[in-house]
């Protein structure tokens, strides 16, 4: 458990300004909480307004967004405390305790815990040195760049507990994820594990056809034999290449710009390799500063072997602390322009959005795609003061995802290879009561904060690795953690901002149709199951 100096340190830091019964989230201008008595109206006033003119507002308790009357609008402006709620109003308000989170079970069961993605590091060692690496030294609470690779044991060990002759896990969409350091420098790891898989698989009489496999890799040391043997063994492959910037934060060891060298790879790739190249190969990229949109957007659609590719995934990658924020500032009206191609490509029905470049390439990018489903599927609840998550937390950390290190150590997060993270061993196997004693104190600690009482709670992503509060953290080390929720926080809050506002863009534009649209297609593929595809989903250029 958190210490009471813990967790009043932790709501010094991120707690809503209060103005006599009015409350604002720290990093926004307009008050979203508001108390009267033993109630509270949390809401989000939108910078959008309606065609007569009126105000949009996001209503959590209900999970729905509408127009505000000028006495509603007028009310929340004067609104003083001592006043009743307006009768219209009264619905969307809950007890001034606020949110209700999940509770964390006393003692949960363990035993039917399995793990459904398994992230291996065949080295840690890579042959390039991007500055904004997870691993460069430039971030806290993880590990840097080492010259370790696990042992053939700890490789089977990890196969032989992740593959069990359990029917569900058969039947369910599982993978296994070779990660860095770049994973073709341990390449000769990788073909083990195939074959520790195999032999795995012939032990118990298993097909598996739902496991797949990935790679994450720069792509400098693909060769033919080692291509042959991605494609043979039908491994997807996310390339990682980042458009204009490439050159400015992926360097090689000499500090030469690497982007020549990586795109000419992706082009031999889809020369020789063309069916299997739009199957499973992937192009990732990360959004940094300064970031130029349409810079980005002539660079992919310029680049026609781009265009056969099975996915795009661009996204963001934030240096944690205050300086995430800081960091996300600089890009906003960017970002801002992906969301305005994004909601511009809604003139065309679904069949044609799907063959749209603008609509791909805006729909490629993370922060994107994941608010805007936030926003369009979340659902209320039965309680309207209810939450049906912990925030971005789902699952038992280590069920969704474990990575072993090259140090033969399991860690529920591969971001952060630090002791904080560490789950279990390759001896050992995953002891899932860590995660579930992470989530007891990740769960403490967001109900001491502005979770309790901010609108985006019901859509929120933040997740453990984000706000790793522990009782073991002196008090300082639990003020910078809760500073770095903060920053977190306000990234969050206007990304789903953006996020509603496209939404109600594309409703009084185009119809609510187009979000119909939307919506049944995710209805669509929600009903299809396990599927090899279900990863990717990429549209025709």
């Amino acid at each position: 458990m958190l210490t009471k100096e813990q967790l009043e340190t932790i709501a010094e830091v991120d707690s809503p300004e209060w103005n006599r019964s009015r409350g604002t989230n720290i990093g926004e201008k307009q008050p979203s909480v508001f108390r009267v008595g033993s109630k509270i109206l949390i809401l989000k006033r939108l910078p959008f307004t309606s065609p007569r003119g009126h105000e949009i507002a996001y209503f959590p308790a209900l999970a729905k967004t509408r127009e505000l009357s000028a006495s509603e609008s007028q009310w929340l402006d004067d609104m003083s405390g001592e006043e009743e709620f307006p009768e219209s109003l009264q619905s969307a308000t809950i007890p001034d305790s606020g949110w209700q989170f999940p509770s964390i079970p006393e003692n949960p069961r363990l035993d039917n815990v399995r793990t459904r993605t398994l992230v291996l590091n065949p080295t840690e060692q890579c042959n390039i040195r991007c500055t904004y690496c997870y691993y460069g030294g430039a971030y806290n609470e993880t590990r840097t760049h080492r010259t370790l690779a696990p042992s053939d044991e700890a490789l089977k060990l990890a196969i032989n507990g992740f593959i069990t002759n359990e029917q569900r896990l058969i039947d369910e969409q599982r993978a296994i994820y070779f990660f860095g350091g770049e994973p073709i420098l341990g390449f000769k790891k990788m073909q083990t594990v195939i074959r520790l898989v195999e032999e795995r698989k012939k032990q118990l009489g298993l097909d598996l056809p739902n496991l797949i496999y990935q790679v994450n890799t720069n792509a400098l040391l693909i060769n033919e034999s080692i291509m042959s043997f991605l494609v043979k063994n039908d491994i997807y492959i996310n390339v990682s290449i980042d458009g204009p910037n490439h050159d400015i934060y992926r360097l090689d060891r000499r500090g030469r710009g690497t982007h020549d060298r990586v795109r000419a790879k992706v082009d031999w790739m889809e020369q020789n390799w063309p069916e299997f190249f739009a199957k499973r190969v992937a192009i990732i990229g990360v959004l940094s500063s300064p970031l130029n949109a349409a810079a980005m957007y002539r660079y992919f659609a310029s680049w026609e072997t781009a265009h056969r590719a099975l996915a795009w995934d661009f996204d963001l990658v934030l240096p944690g602390g205050d300086a995430s924020y800081t960091e996300f500032e600089s890009v906003s009206n960017e970002q801002q322009k992906i969301w305005d191609l994004f909601v511009d490509s809604h003139r065309f029905k679904h069949s044609e959005r799907e063959h749209s470049l603008r609509y791909h390439f805006s729909f490629s990018h993370g922060f994107l795609h994941r608010s805007f489903h936030q926003a369009l599927h979340h659902q209320g609840s039965t309680a309207p003061n209810q939450v049906e998550t912990l925030l971005g937390v789902q699952l038992i950390p280590g069920s969704a995802l474990v990575l072993l290190g090259a140090d033969e150590k399991y860690y529920n997060s591969y971001e952060h290879q630090s002791e904080a993270f560490i789950t279990g061993t390759a001896q050992d196997g995953i002891d899932y009561n860590v995660g579930v004693n992470q989530i007891r104190e990740f769960s403490e600690g967001i109900e001491s904060s502005s979770c309790k009482t901010c609108w985006a709670s019901r859509m929120c992503t933040v997740a453990l690795a984000e706000a790793p509060f522990t009782s073991s953290d002196v008090v300082e080390k639990t003020k910078e953690k809760a500073s770095a929720k903060l920053a977190r926080c306000r990234i969050e809050r206007s990304t789903l901002t953006q996020a509603l506002v496209a939404v109600e863009t594309i409703k009084q534009r185009y119809g609510s149709d187009r979000i119909e649209e939307h919506v049944s297609e995710w209805n669509r593929q929600k009903k299809e199951g396990p599927s090899r595809n279900a990863f990717y989903k990429a549209s025709e250029s």
